[in-house]
């Protein structure tokens, strides 16, 4: 006896079997994580990313993006109750796109319900729709239906209607809010004095057709405002259109569409918008949503696609984009691609913005594939422990995903194992290129170890702001830094590259196992403001090791 405690001891037999189970569930693990690897650096596999990543069992277990579950379909909102749990919900399309459908969860997006049904819809629904749940616990909602009349694109509508659901009721009956056509909406919210607003695009008929060429295009949309200071009974109409002069080299003139809203701590209001033009614009309001500043181009690189916006309890700015660009082929799907989703974060003032990491990767696409996909149209909510949890992407690529904000503001950034799939993409690339992301730095340092067998070949090497398929022949030279590492032979079982830049100053500088010489420099195009956040491998590099750092 030891103190009130009992030691039991067990029969001899009983420790050489125990002893025996151990031995072969250890061996068991042993053999998991020595495959483990192996398994992550089949780039042929088609899976990149968060998927990779093993699911957790608790939800303090998450940092890194992580993969929990497909999602249910395209442009589905996320919603975290008063009630404390999360519902995403969605137009039940592919379907009979009549239903507003949900699935919840009550323990942070491990775990989700089966669908159910909100309530039957007044007619053929689109995708798009959003909920927001406002300070008394009323549940507000809106869509669009399919219809025609002379407000439309070319004849058709979508026409705009909002429903209520107040706490510990039903749904309210539809009320058409908005009679023309409505592309997909994607901003509901409700400001600090209770007022709602909602963000959204229309189009104007008289610029149906193209003009002719050396003309201004304003493209078909252009962005409006509503707004209802009574709950969602009455609702008014901005008299201003934000327009946008689109690209005319571009596949789509769409124009300006897809506009998301946040209110700031100062009282502003500020809005993101979709644009073909390689970025998004912004504006400003300084009347709860009714007048805005003429938009201007923001600092955020996007492809043809909708940015995400969501603010932590503790004040900071959450900003999802596509940062994606393409050219090999200037007129490629939504003008660069969605094969991955970027997030960064700021403080409420927005003076910097940190990460620009991908949390969301599609598939390998195969060529010429038709119809939406990628990993676009974001909604995103802060759980209870303070951990992101995000439904994003369309057709296959939809996903529900979690990360730690803390993730994004994180200074290192390793692959030491070597094209680990998990952070390494090579969509459709034949070539062996790899695309690497690491959190964006003005100052910051790269360190890459090659095995002697992989130097054998000239290798070239590229930095960057933003994200091109691997496959993308053209990136390579639109980068701004390109570094040429010449072909050798070496005694060395490891030779090392290390790269440093400030991009403050416009200085780029390299080593080569520790010398200044060995590796040529070129400098395509100035310096990024915000830094760098990719590296291009243009060979196969099996087996390289990658540390990125930033510096103060």
């Amino acid at each position: 006896m030891i103190g009130n405690e009992k030691v039991i001891t067990l029969p001899r037999r009983c420790q050489r079997l125990l002893y025996f189970i151990l031995l072969y569930f250890f061996g068991l693990t042993a053999r998991m994580v020595a495959q483990a690897p192996a398994d992550r650096i089949n780039l042929n596999s088609g899976v990149f990313g968060p998927k990779l990543q093993t699911r957790p069992v608790k939800t303090s277990d998450i940092y890194a993006p992580v993969w929990l579950s497909a999602g249910p379909t395209n442009e589905s909102t996320m919603v975290r109750l008063r009630s404390g749990e999360v519902r995403i919900f969605f137009i039940d399309r592919p379907g009979t796109a009549r239903r507003l459908m949900s699935i919840g969860t009550l323990d942070e997006g491990l775990n989700w319900s089966a669908p159910r049904e909100e309530l039957g819809l007044s007619g053929e629904a689109y995708y798009a729709q959003q909920v927001y749940e406002d300070k008394d616990g009323t549940l507000h909602a809106i869509y669009h239906t399919y219809g025609t009349g002379p407000l439309g694109y070319r004849g058709r509508h979508l026409d705009l209607w909002h429903i209520r659901k107040p706490s510990g009721g039903s749904w309210t009956s539809p009320v058409r809010i908005f009679y023309g056509y409505v592309g997909s909406v994607r901003s509901l919210i409700g400001l600090k004095d209770g007022r709602l607003l909602i963000s959204m695009y229309e189009a104007d008929t008289a610029r149906a057709v193209k003009p002719l060429k050396g003309r201004v295009d304003l493209g078909l949309f252009g962005v409006i405002t509503l707004w209802s200071d009574d709950g969602g009974q009455h609702w008014q109409k901005s008299a201003q259109r934000l327009d946008i002069e689109v690209d005319p080299d571009q596949v789509t003139r769409y124009g300006a569409v897809e506009p998301v809203t946040i209110e700031l701590e100062d009282g502003r209001l500020w809005m993101l918008i979709r644009t073909n033009k390689g970025h998004l614009f912004e504006t400003y309001s300084n009347d709860r949503g009714e007048h805005w500043l003429p938009p201007v181009r923001s600092p955020f690189i996007s492809s043809d696609s909708p940015a995400g916006l969501l603010r932590l309890a503790d004040g900071r700015i959450v900003l999802f984009t596509n940062a994606c660009q393409r050219y090999d082929n200037p007129r490629s799907y939504a003008n660069g691609g969605r094969e991955v989703l970027h997030a960064a974060i700021s403080g409420p003032n927005r003076s910097e913005w940190k990460g620009f990491r991908e949390v969301m990767v599609s598939r390998t696409l195969p060529p010429n594939q038709r119809g939406d996909r990628g990993t676009a149209y974001p909604s995103a909510i802060e759980t209870p422990s303070g951990k992101i949890l995000l439904v994003s992407g369309q057709g296959e690529d939809a996903q529900i995903v979690s990360f730690d904000p803390a993730w994004l503001t994180a200074a290192e950034h390793r692959d030491p194992s070597g094209m680990d799939p998990l952070w390494w993409t090579r969509h459709g690339s034949e070539s062996g290129d790899q695309v690497f992301n690491f959190p964006m730095s003005k100052r910051g340092r790269l360190t890459i170890c090659f095995p002697k067998a992989s130097i054998a070949k000239a290798l070239r090497l590229a930095l960057t702001d933003h994200f091109s398929i691997a496959a993308d022949t053209a990136a390579l030279g639109a980068s701004p830094v390109v570094i040429g590492v010449p072909g050798r032979q070496s005694s060395r079982k490891q030779e090392r590259v290390t790269i440093r830049w400030n991009t403050g100053t416009g200085m780029i500088s390299t080593r080569w196992n520790g010398r200044k010489k060995g590796v040529n420099i070129e400098q395509h195009r100035p310096m990024p403001d915000k830094g760098f956040n990719y590296l291009r491998v243009s060979a196969t590099t099996c087996g390289i090791s990658i540390r990125s750092k930033k510096t103060k």
